[in-house]
């Protein structure tokens, strides 16, 4: 009999719901979490790093001159950014696009956040096109045709300099233990990028490029918010990604709100803490943020104030009159306790 009840408990817990995978956890919580461009972005990212184990993604797609021109390979112009074959430049691509990415499509909507990520990387590498072909008419050396522009870096710079172009000028962002100017921060990370990884002309125009959208000099090829409410319409051709998880629309952007801690882009349906198109606002490791506390209704938990938590906002007394003066007090309202409690008694 025992050992059917051991064979009864056995099958009851080998018939409950199986433990879930942590991997298939974490891959459901990063596309509930970050929005449709930025997670389209890093996954492409991603798909072009594993395949470069078996072809060199930056040969087929990434913006050199001689390809671009000559052999009129114009796709080269959008693809270029969405190439990595490094494991390193993988790692801090998802670092620093999933702090300046996700904010930026948290403020602007993932329709106006697009055209900027795509406008960005045309304008930076068109104007690469440009001085690779300036510098080889001048020194007639062909190395600046096999120049390579490629890497999210070069349209993320371009992203940090928009932001930086467009705060506060007093404001100041940390890098590490410094504080920098917050316009002159995409300048610091592009002198790092050339301490690490050598100078590149790509990301030079990338930063020079994102000053002038910033700036507001590139407002012409900007494209205006009743176009992209037009794009999410129901015969606009976002209509199929407008329901998609991620999708931020337009109208549930949240603005300049989306730099404040603890808040979160809207979703489609305009709901930011729910449905679909809920998203986080990760902290900026570039920003040197404070802590929020709530400015009224909450007591101190001692430490550097005398009054903790179990005070009642009264100082103790502190001469021998003051202390006798309590101490009376204390016996009249307990004499007159006790006069309370025997006349109910009687």
């Amino acid at each position: 009999m025992p050992a059917n009840i051991n064979d009864i408990n056995s099958a009851s817990s080998s018939s409950g719901p199986p433990e879930s995978n942590p991997v298939l956890t974490a891959y459901e919580s990063y596309v509930r979490d970050t929005p449709l461009v930025t997670r389209y972005v890093l996954n492409s990212v991603v798909i072009s790093y594993f395949m470069s184990f078996f072809v060199d993604p930056t040969f087929a797609l990434a913006n050199i001159p001689f390809f671009t021109l000559f052999r009129f390979q114009l796709y080269r112009i959008v693809t270029s950014p969405l190439v990595c074959s490094s494991i390193l430049n993988l790692f801090f691509a998802f670092m620093g696009f999933m702090n300046h990415g996700v904010k930026l499509e948290q403020s602007m909507g993932s329709a106006l956040f697009g055209a900027l990520f795509f406008t960005l990387t045309i304008l930076t590498n068109l104007l690469f096109l440009i001085v690779s072909i300036l510098l080889y008419g001048l020194t007639n050396n062909e190395g600046y045709l096999a120049g390579v522009s490629v890497g999210v870096w070069t349209v993320l710079l371009s992203i940090i300099a928009v932001e930086c172009a467009q705060a506060p000028p007093s404001s100041k962002r940390k890098l590490f233990f410094l504080e920098i100017p917050v316009l002159y921060y995409p300048l610091v990370l592009l002198v790092l990028c050339s301490l690490f990884a050598g100078f590149r002309l790509a990301y030079c125009l990338g930063v020079a490029v994102g000053y002038l959208q910033g700036f507001g000099k590139l407002d012409r090829w900007k494209v205006k918010v009743e176009t992209a409410r037009k794009w999410e319409s129901e015969r606009g051709c976002l209509r199929g990604f407008y329901s998609r998880a991620g999708y931020i629309s337009v109208s549930s952007a949240s603005g300049p709100n989306a730099w404040a801690e603890g808040s979160g882009g809207g979703g489609n349906n305009g709901n930011s803490s729910q449905g679909p198109g809920a998203v986080r606002s990760p902290s900026d490791p570039g920003a040197s943020a404070k802590p929020s506390f709530p400015s009224s209704g909450g007591q101190s938990l001692g430490g550097g104030s005398k009054r903790g938590l179990l005070s009642r906002g009264s100082k103790s007394p502190k001469t021998k009159e003051e202390r006798a003066a309590l101490l009376e007090r204390a016996a009249e309202r307990r004499r007159q306790q006790r006069d309370e409690e025997g006349d109910s008694a009687v």
